[in-house]
C-alpha cells in the first residue's frame, strides 16, 4: 500500500517539477521494491498516454468511456488498479485526457508481464512515453504494443502503422521496433517507421544515431542506416537512399505539409490515415505532381477539395469507405 509520502512523490514526479535529489530518492526506493517498480512503470504508461489531443468535450466523453471500459474488464484486480491510478492523478487536465484515453487502453495479462496496446483513432495522432523514457508519435490508425516493464537485455515494441520514435540511449538493451516484415533495431536515436500491415509500402527514415533494418523472414537481409538516410521496400527489396524527412511539423502540430509529391503517394497516405479506398479511373493521374498542406484532423472531403483546386483531378465520394478519382 502506498503511503502519503510516496503518493506525494509520485504526484510531483508526474505532474510537477521534482529536483534531481528528489528523483534520486524516488528511484532508490523503486529499486528496493519490485511491486512498486512495476506499478510505477504502468503509471508512467498511463501518464504518457494522457497527452492525447485534449478537446473541449473530453470531460463528458472521458467519463462515459471510462465507465464502458470498466464494464469490459474481466479481472477485478486490474479494475482496482486503474481506479487507484486515477486517484493519484491530481492534475485536472491530466485526469480528463487520461479518462478519454482509457477507452483505447487494453491490458493483456500473463503470469509475469502485462502489455499495453493502443490503436489511434481515425484522423488523430498520439504522443506517448514508454517505460524506459523513450517517446513515440503514432499516426492515425496505427497500433503499438509494448510491455509494462522492459526486460533486462532488450526493449521491444510491436508496430502496425506509422510511428516516429525518440529512443533513450541504453547500450545494454537494444531498442527494437517489430513490424510485419522488418525489425528496426537501435541503441539511441530518432527515426520514423512507416509499416502498415495492409500496405506493401515500408520505409524507415533516420534523423540521428544509427539503426539496423532486419528482415523478419530472412535475418541475414540487414541494412544499416546513418543519419539522413532512409530505406524503402522497392519491388520486394530494401533500397537505401538519401532521406528528406519532412515530418517535424506533422509530428508537433498534426500538419502534413508536402511539396512536389506524386498524387499516388499522397492518396496512399490518406488511405492509411482515414481508412478509405481510392479508385483511380486514369492511372496516369497517380504520377501528377502536387503540393499542399492539411491537418490530419481535417475531414477527408475538406482535404480533397484543397488538393484538387489546381484542376489536376476530380473526385466523387461513393461511400464512407470508397472515393473515385478521375
Amino acid at each position: 500500500m502506498m503511503n502519503d509520502n510516496m503518493n506525494n512523490q509520485w504526484n510531483k514526479y508526474f505532474f510537477g517539477e521534482p529536483t534531481e535529489e528528489e528523483k534520486r530518492e524516488l528511484f532508490s526506493q523503486l529499486t528496493k521494491d519490485e511491486e512498486l517498480k512495476r506499478d510505477f512503470a504502468t503509471m508512467q504508461n498511463v501518464v504518457g498516454l494522457s497527452g492525447l489531443l485534449p478537446r473541449e468535450d473530453d470531460s463528458l466523453k472521458g467519463e462515459q468511456n471510462l465507465e464502458a471500459l470498466m464494464l469490459r474488464q474481466e479481472k477485478k484486480q486490474r479494475k482496482k488498479q486503474i481506479i487507484q491510478f486515477i486517484r493519484y492523478a491530481s492534475s485536472a487536465a491530466a485526469m480528463i485526457a487520461l479518462t478519454w484515453m482509457l477507452a483505447w487502453y487494453i491490458f493483456a495479462d500473463s503470469e509475469t508481464l502485462s502489455y499495453t496496446e493502443i490503436t489511434v483513432p481515425k484522423g488523430q495522432r498520439v504522443h506517448l512515453t514508454l517505460p524506459d523514457g523513450s517517446e513515440a508519435w503514432l499516426s492515425s490508425l496505427s497500433t503499438l504494443k509494448w510491455p509494462s516493464v522492459f526486460s533486462s537485455d532488450a526493449r521491444t515494441v510491436v508496430l502496425d502503422g506509422e510511428g516516429f520514435f525518440t529512443v533513450t540511449k541504453d547500450a545494454s538493451r537494444p531498442f527494437t521496433v517489430q513490424t510485419q516484415k522488418y525489425d528496426v533495431r537501435v541503441l539511441g536515436t530518432e527515426f520514423n517507421v512507416y509499416a502498415y500491415g495492409n500496405s506493401q509500402k515500408f520505409e524507415t527514415d533516420l534523423l540521428s544515431g544509427k539503426v539496423q533494418v532486419i528482415s523478419a523472414e530472412y535475418p541475414e537481409e540487414t541494412i544499416t542506416l546513418m543519419p539522413n538516410e532512409k530505406v524503402s521496400l522497392v519491388e520486394g527489396k530494401l533500397m537505401k537512399s538519401v532521406s528528406h524527412f519532412e515530418g517535424k511539423e506533422y509530428r508537433e502540430q498534426g500538419i502534413y505539409d508536402f511539396e512536389e509529391k506524386p498524387l499516388g503517394e499522397v492518396l496512399e497516405r490518406l488511405e492509411q490515415w482515414y481508412d478509405v479506398s481510392f479508385v483511380v479511373d486514369n492511372p496516369s493521374l497517380l504520377d501528377k505532381i502536387i503540393s499542399g498542406k492539411f491537418r490530419q484532423s481535417d475531414q477527408i472531403e475538406t482535404i480533397l477539395k484543397a488538393i484538387s483546386r489546381a484542376g489536376l483531378f476530380e473526385y466523387k465520394i461513393i461511400s464512407l469507405r470508397e472515393i473515385t478519382i478521375y
